[in-house]
């Protein structure tokens, strides 16, 4: 099948090195811009085109149409790094006129090649700014440090990679790389007039020894260099020493060929010859991809100092071949089938219309798993208590999940009871008399120990609900206003049957364990797996979850499906997406805790390699964004220090409150240098979906969390399943 040929252009276009790649790839370049005179000439020479001169100059609707944008550009800092502004926090930069071209033209592609250091300059945040820089422009945006010698050239030069592509996510880990590095002798003139250094110029290290990077260092030269404070026998490894005096192994691989280095001090041990001598300039173009034939510069020092500056053509060859194979042979392909999908998706969602109508831990944990384990058996222990207290056991536990906070105290205060008789558990605070910390018990161990078991729990304690937190004791006349009068009934009479009955204590918490961990386990349904979840295209997928959230469930839990679904995205940009590989997710806590009393920044939290709070994640499902909810989010930020805070919700922004919203927006970037990120549930789910390689993976990672998740109800479940049916249909 015939196919355009695919169009770039070359900014900050240097001597060619993007041009060569990309053409050797069957591209062809329309435009390039380059500002240094003596570069220009080159480029001239080898490409018969000069290029136009400044990138500031350009005016992006004069440009020819293209679909891919190259730029190796210089490494800036941006004054107001960290504010995630999107790109316009780029401006006074040289990077702020590439996006305003992006901005214009749309390109489908995006590369851009830069030091490694750009990854940690200014503490990472130029690197940050510029991924929301082309994020805010509507990339799918990733990067990867990527190294020459793995693409068939003896040089171990690392340099990042961004790519920013519009459709599709480009998948770094597809690059096919040599598994085998070659060694920098098959790359060397056999003959030519070589500067070889004189014996009494240089010092061999005895067994010398290949590093994981492939270099095997040598020897060095006996210049003078810095010896205080370094240990005897070492000064050639000193970091002062320089490495124009360091000495190389033909049978390894080259260091980074600098831009500094402008006499060409790249030394080499020939052991055929026992000798050692400068790498030659042809050479030094060799071993970053240039053909033979290149023209290069004059001068040498020139020469020296653009071959530096340059790229590894057969690295960025690889890229536009991958470029190729994922973005542009899938383009026409995408738009025979989209109307296709897209009555399949129509049709789909009429389908999907499903109808359904001072303790120690030890004591006190070790006492609940015991009694845990004794639930299993109670054949013998309803005889003993009267039957008008076994029906206030089963009004407690089948409320164990709409009541949590009755259940969670009731279990603590019966736990304790068990371990100390003599203690009246009605007075559960500390400054009534003679009483004790419930509060302090379940939080240390009850809450952790349920949650450990798969049974409901609060998401600290359940003394934190304001009905069961009054200095009050739990007489029968308490005043707490429990909203369920049937539980508050059965909560104060099972107290008050315990204290009068003490010895009963145990075969009443053994009762409500065995009706709780029944209602647990009818809860439980195993999700179906898809025969053939690859199938599914990001709108039926979209569509699908749209129904699971929305669905007209008649019981509370809905609003854990969204945090759920979020949390599924996030396990898998945790390992597809370069810039969150290095972080972690911490576990999901309870959706219901509120968020003023809730312990962490959101329901999602992205935790960096330094244990420093990355992004979080706040799912508002069902509730318009208000001011109030912004100043929550702001406490947070201040408290939690995130680089990123999200608000996704199902409902629209309350449009009374938006000025006041966005100036207040505003006022938290600039004064505490944190975006807050607000967007729709549906569409920000979308675009994270379009950033996944494989998004059958989040089809199952979602499916795990519903099926395990204690604090939705079966009908959320087995809504999934039969949503899971249908795509089977």
């Amino acid at each position: 099948m015939n196919r355009k040929t695919l169009k770039f252009i070359d900014l900050f276009a240097g001597i060619g090195g993007f041009r060569l790649a990309f053409e050797k790839a069957g591209y062809h370049c329309v435009y390039s811009c380059e500002i240094n005179e003596n570069c220009r000439q080159i480029y001239y020479n080898n490409f018969g085109e000069l290029p136009d001169h400044d990138v500031t100059k350009i005016i992006p609707q004069n440009l020819p149409n293209f679909d891919i944008l190259t730029a190796g550009f210089p490494c800036q800092p941006f004054s107001i790094c960290g504010k995630r502004g999107g790109f316009k926090d780029t401006r006074g930069t040289l990077f702020f006129h590439i996006c305003e071209i992006i901005e214009v033209k749309k390109p489908q592609v995006i590369v851009l090649e830069n030091v490694k250091h750009l990854i940690h300059h200014q503490q990472g945040k130029t690197l940050e700014t510029i991924i929301y820089a082309l994020e805010d422009l509507g990339y799918l945006v990733d990067y990867k440090l990527l190294n020459a010698k793995d693409f068939g050239v003896p040089q171990n030069r690392e340099r990042i990679i961004i790519l920013g592509t519009i459709n599709k996510k480009f998948d770094f880990d597809s690059i096919k790389t040599q598994k085998n590095v070659p060694s920098l002798r098959n790359f060397l003139d056999q003959k030519g007039n070589f500067e070889y250094l004189e014996p009494k110029e240089y010092t061999l290290i005895q067994e010398p020894k290949r590093q994981l990077s492939g270099l095997i260092f040598i020897g060095y030269r006996n210049k003078n260099i810095w010896k205080k404070g370094i240990r005897p026998n070492t000064e050639h490894l000193s970091r002062v020493h320089r490495q124009p005096n360091r000495i190389y192994s033909i049978d390894g691989v080259h260091p980074t060929l600098p831009s500094q280095e402008t006499s060409g001090r790249f030394f080499i041990y020939i052991p055929e010859e026992n000798a050692v001598r400068k790498l030659t300039l042809k050479e030094c173009y060799r071993i970053m991809g240039f053909p033979n034939d290149f023209i290069i510069h004059n001068s040498t020092a020139e020469a020296y100092k653009q071959i530096g500056n340059s790229i590894c053509i057969p690295l960025f060859k690889e890229i536009a071949i991958q470029l190729k194979e994922q973005i542009f042979q899938q383009e026409q392909s995408q738009d025979i089938n989209f109307q296709r999908n897209t009555d399949q998706l129509n049709h789909q969602s009429l389908n999907l219309q499903l109808e359904i109508t001072g303790m120690t831990i030890m004591n006190h944990r070790e006492k609940l798993l015991q009694v845990y384990d004794l639930s299993q058996d109670i054949n013998n222990n309803k005889t003993q208590i009267p039957s008008q207290y076994i029906d206030y056991i089963n009004v407690i536990a089948k409320n164990c999940k709409k009541q949590k906070g009755v259940y969670t105290v009731l279990i603590t205060l019966l736990t304790h009871k068990i371990l100390n008789p003599n203690q009246d558990i009605r007075y559960h605070q500390k400054n009534l008399p003679n009483g004790f910390s419930g509060r302090t018990i379940d939080t240390q161990y009850i809450t952790p120990t349920l949650k450990e078991l798969g049974l409901p729990a609060m998401a600290e304690s359940g003394w934190l609900t304001r009905s069961l937190e009054q200095p009050y004791p739990y007489t029968l006349d308490y005043n707490g206003n429990i909203s369920n009068k049937k539980v508050k009934e059965a909560f104060l009479n099972l107290i008050d049957f315990v204290e009068t009955y003490p010895n009963h204590t145990e075969n009443v918490l053994i009762l409500l364990l065995s009706e709780v961990r029944k209602i647990t386990e009818a809860n439980k349904i195993e999700i179906i797996k898809l025969n053939n979840p690859e199938k599914c295209d990001i709108v039926t997928i979209v569509n699908c979850l749209d129904y699971h959230f929305n669905f007209n469930y008649k019981t509370h839990g809905a609003s854990k499906l969204p945090v759920l679904a979020f949390y599924a995205i996030y396990q898998q940009l945790i390992q597809e997406v370069e810039r969150y590989k290095s972080c972690t997710l911490n576990p999901l806590g309870s959706h219901t805790a509120s968020d003023r009393t809730s312990k962490t920044a959101g329901d999602i939290e992205i935790i960096g390699n330094k244990n420093t709070l990355i992004e979080a994640v706040e799912i508002k499902h069902g509730k318009p964004i208000n001011l109030q909810i912004i100043r929550i989010a702001k406490d947070k930020i201040i408290k939690f220090n995130p680089r990123r805070y999200c608000i996704f919700s199902s409902a629209n922004i309350q449009v009374e409150q938006s000025e006041l919203i966005e100036q207040e927006i505003k006022n938290i970037r600039e004064t505490h240098g944190c975006q807050i990120i607000i967007n729709g549930i549906i569409p920000t789910l979308k675009y994270y979906l379009r950033l996944l390689t494989f998004v059958e993976k989040f089809i199952n990672n979602y499916s795990t969390l519903v099926e395990s998740d204690p604090e939705l109800q079966l009908i959320h479940k087995i809504k999934w399943n039969e949503i899971l049916s249908q795509l089977e249909t």
